[in-house]
């Protein structure tokens, strides 16, 4: 039996996450990328692209079960305040790679090379209404929030969006905080102070292939929190913590962060 016969939880085992050099590797992480979003060619991040942050000291990072490729993360780097800092454009896994793990794997590997590099801030984008991947970044990995930004990519051609606006908040992921360090330490996130919360309902459950095939309903939540954010935001708070609630809701926890950088 090799590599590509063992069933996944077997396989996960034996992960490896390196950097990605080669075209033909780059050409794997653009053919997961159209399996994973089926973006028409408008949206379709190309190979050249990974080269391109490859030479301009970017992070292209894969995620290797023998000779498959199962996953890949790739980040450009940004400068905003005279600080650098990259820039997490994507993270895909291959479905069949789902929870086990393969994107937290990804992201400790960004975390080592940026502070590798002197880099202490890692930024992404993610949907507000996608509740599991707010869970992970924010419980998980123990990123903040505080920006939101109305649809940021303008109309995706991925069926997964629903046709929703592209409204999105920036995960601010500083790598060095006491919350992120907390957290790879395994003692959880600190105490925090909550000021406020905001409570979004899962308008994905049960989708067979969009994440949000409930479109009306979808779109009430997102102008909902855009509103809530926003006024937020604008008032100096910051997402600390996130909650789920019974059923198919979660709730955002908001208070001042008082960490400076």
């Amino acid at each position: 039996m090799n590599e590509r016969d063992l069933p996944v939880s077997n396989a996960v085992e034996k992960i490896e996450v390196r950097k990605i050099v080669s075209i033909p590797e780059m050409e794997a992480c653009v053919q997961l990328q159209q399996s994973v979003w089926q973006f028409r060619d408008l949206d379709i991040v190309p190979r050249r692209m990974f080269a391109v942050a490859n030479a301009v000291g970017g992070q292209v990072l894969g995620a290797w079960a023998g000779e498959s490729l199962v996953g890949y993360a790739l980040a450009i780097p940004g400068l905003r305040d005279g600080r650098p800092y990259f820039h997490s454009h994507m993270l895909a896994v291959a479905p069949e790679y789902r929870n086990h793990g393969i994107g937290r794997m990804l992201k400790m590997a960004q975390r080592e090379d940026a502070l590798a590099r002197g880099i202490e801030l890692i930024e992404w984008t993610f949907d507000p209404l996608e509740l599991k991947n707010a869970f992970f970044n924010i419980e998980k990995l123990g990123a903040i929030a505080r920006r939101y930004t109305v649809d940021f990519y303008g109309a995706s051609t991925s069926p997964l969006h629903g046709n929703l606006p592209t409204d999105r908040l920036h995960a601010e992921w500083w790598l060095n905080s006491e919350r992120v360090r907390s957290l790879i330490a395994g003692d959880g996130l600190p105490n925090a102070h909550i000021n406020e919360t905001i409570t979004v309902t899962d308008t994905h459950a049960g989708s067979s292939g969009t994440l949000h095939p409930l479109p009306t309903l979808a779109l009430e939540s997102l102008v909902k929190l855009r509103r809530e954010f926003c006024t937020a935001f604008s008032s100096g708070l910051t997402v600390l913590r996130f909650q789920k609630l019974s059923g198919d809701s979660a709730r955002y926890q908001l208070g001042h962060w008082n960490e400076k950088h």
